[in-house]
């Protein structure tokens, strides 16, 4: 398979899980995880299509993994050694972890119309523990000793908070792209209530982003490297990144003090459409980069980092 194809199944996996993670997560934290919430945000066929794609792109890249070890095709896998590197290597337990927490998540979706708040609950952690996984499939694992182990605890928590936002776009998404005026007020007042939910939360995510996000490229540039950063592809994308996390941010500061705060006005006022409308269009730019960041992160992982040049 190609690079761009690597590149594709590691970019779909980080959205498919980021999703799996972040969507019931939000609607614990912003939502309150109640009945309420399924006609407008309807997680359980959400979940049953996320787990399928993740279960499909998870084992089809651990497949290209070893298809690209032995340069064979996929359609010819050396058996033994796919059976090595699943019983014998962190790659091969990270994805029967992965697949276990998987299929956990399919009965909580089939049950999520009786029990909601507690299948939410079981979909955030074994989303988790499913995301959490491809910590081991990228150079945060490549690290030795104690600081290895600080290397790759802080890339968790960096998809973790990454997961959180993406599922919270999405979410979001989900609320303010119908119609308002064939949809009624409920779900005005039910977007409103999620913006105040996630307002703090949005802010730790925010934090956590930022703190993990520069231990990460301090152990993967090196202070050595930094003047240098821009003279490598690794460093260009990382530069492209970052630029991009920067337009994030400005757009959910946006969010956060103009359009929630307009949004409750217009409540007041009745006339929710239009501010609908202008926090719409705010969310799906935002929602853009965040795909193309997470696209830039799976290509970062296949580039070597200037600590290992």
């Amino acid at each position: 398979m190609s690079e761009i194809g690597v590149i594709a199944i590691r970019w779909a996996l980080y959205v498919d899980l980021g999703l799996l993670f972040g969507l019931p997560l939000f609607a614990l934290y912003a939502l309150g995880g109640g009945r309420t919430v399924r006609s407008y945000l309807p997680l359980g066929p959400m979940i049953v299509l996320l787990v399928l794609l993740g279960l499909l792109l998870s084992v089809l890249g651990f497949l290209v993994q070893a298809s690209a070890m032995t340069g064979l095709p996929l359609t010819r896998p050396d058996l033994q050694l796919v059976s090595d590197l699943l019983n014998d290597t962190a790659l091969g337990t990270a994805l029967k972890v992965r697949l276990a927490a998987l299929v956990i998540l399919l009965p909580c979706a089939a049950l999520y119309g009786r029990k909601p708040r507690v299948c939410a609950m079981t979909s955030t952690l074994a989303g988790a523990i499913a995301l959490g996984t491809l910590a081991w499939s990228g150079h945060g694992a490549a690290g030795e000793g104690s600081a290895g182990w600080q290397q790759l605890a802080s890339d968790l928590v960096h998809l973790l908070a990454a997961g959180a936002w993406v599922g919270a776009i999405a979410a979001f998404l989900a609320l303010v792209i119908p119609n308002v005026d064939t949809d009624g007020l409920a779900r005005v007042l039910l977007t409103e209530q999620a913006l105040r939910g996630f307002s703090m939360v949005g802010t730790v995510i925010v934090g956590l982003l930022v703190v993990t996000g520069t231990v990460n490229t301090l152990f993967l540039v090196g202070s050595e490297h930094i003047a240098g950063l821009w003279q490598s592809s690794w460093g260009l994308l990382l530069t492209a990144k970052l630029v991009l996390f920067a337009g994030m941010l400005g757009l959910a500061a946006l969010n956060r003090y103009r359009l929630t705060p307009s949004l409750s006005l217009a409540i007041e006022q009745e006339d929710a459409p239009r501010a609908m409308t202008l926090l719409r269009g705010s969310l799906v730019v935002e929602g853009g980069l965040a795909i193309i960041i997470l696209a830039l992160v799976a290509w970062l992982g296949t580039l070597s980092p200037p600590m290992s040049m």
